[in-house]
């Protein structure tokens, strides 16, 4: 069963997916304006099917409560691209701002911030004179390769506090 909530303590739409909170769109207001920032989902319900809902019911609150948005939020914007019923909802003044169709199309999921990545390997390692050193902290599913400990001009970087 899915749960849409407002939750105001946190200043977040939450997203729960059979008790589970699947994700969020954190926003903060400013007089009568409805501020998105930026929109957080748990990998595992990653679907547009989710995004859909979750930003439906978000356009429809701020609909009944007569407020205006501002979609700060790259994914919402998108959304709202796809949705021009919705347009009224930005003042006019930002609406060639925020809701201008981008050179190149991106759909919703494209923007959202996911969280419980790939498994990420430790890269930590010891230096010959015994200091811990920061050596690479990528995704070595991207493709990145994993550089020399002396990366920094032949020289180490030993980690704060050590």
């Amino acid at each position: 069963m899915r749960v849409i909530e407002n939750n105001q303590v946190l200043r977040r739409y939450e997203l729960f997916e059979q008790g589970d909170l699947a994700g969020f769109v954190q926003y903060s207001m400013s007089g009568d304006e409805l501020w998105l920032h930026y929109t957080q989902l748990k990998r595992r319900y990653k679907s547009e099917e989710v995004i859909d809902a979750l930003f439906l019911h978000i356009l429809e609150d701020v609909l009944r409560r007569r407020l205006a948005l501002m979609p700060f939020c790259p994914a919402m914007r998108a959304f709202m691209v796809e949705r021009p019923d919705y347009t009224q909802l930005v003042p006019p003044l930002w609406q060639d701002r925020f809701l201008a169709a981008p050179a190149v199309p991106r759909r919703p999921m494209d923007s959202v911030r996911y969280t419980g990545s790939p498994k990420r390997r430790s890269t930590a390692t010891h230096a010959h004179d015994g200091h811990q050193v920061a050596v690479w902290s990528g995704h070595a599913a991207q493709g990145q390769q994993r550089p020399d400990p002396s990366y920094a001009n032949g020289m180490t970087l030993p980690l704060a506090g050590t």
